[in-house]
């Protein structure tokens, strides 16, 4: 959390004003392993923005004693559309799988979530990835928190882990 310390004079007084940021952000990291020996292929990291749906979502949770949406992460989608995501997406592109978490943590506000795709589960080349609260089995339900554009092809023969860190600042 970022501080402002302002400090002033006013009428031969002195006055004090302190301003306090809070913001959000997140990293992500895929690991694409064979299935059958574990052997990792290669690991690649992104950063990702967060939806300004989410943020309501949050806000809302804080202030409103029915809240609309259950805040917790639960599902973790990929995707087909190659565009830039933005602060205002409310789904992804063209989502092509989902799957529940697999686990999630937290230490010092940053947020950990993982969700894992099996070697028969699904198949493809992947070009974003989202985190969603509220959500259910289909595609497009629920709150996108988090969209990243992501560079991935997963063969029949391969494992996908996606880790999630967002961090509350």
């Amino acid at each position: 959390m970022a501080t402002l310390i302002l400090v002033y004079i006013k009428n031969n007084k002195k006055y004090m004003k302190i301003k306090e940021n809070l913001s959000m952000s997140g990293k992500l990291k895929t690991v694409i392993r064979d299935a059958e020996t574990g052997f990792v292929k290669r690991i690649t990291y992104y950063n990702n923005v967060i939806c300004t749906v989410g943020k309501s979502m949050i806000a809302d949770n804080l202030t409103n004693a029915s809240p609309d949406n259950v805040m917790r992460i639960n599902y973790v989608a990929l995707g087909s559309d190659a565009t830039a995501p933005v602060a205002s997406d409310t789904t992804l592109g063209t989502e092509v799988y989902r799957n529940t978490v697999a686990s999630e943590t937290n230490s010092d506000n940053i947020a950990y979530i993982s969700a894992f795709f099996g070697q028969t589960e699904v198949t493809g080349t992947f070009a974003e990835a989202g985190l969603f609260s509220d959500g259910a089995a289909g595609a497009d339900s629920g709150i996108l928190v988090s969209h990243v554009a992501i560079s991935e092809t997963k063969s029949a023969v391969e494992t996908l882990t996606i880790d999630w860190q967002i961090t509350i600042n």
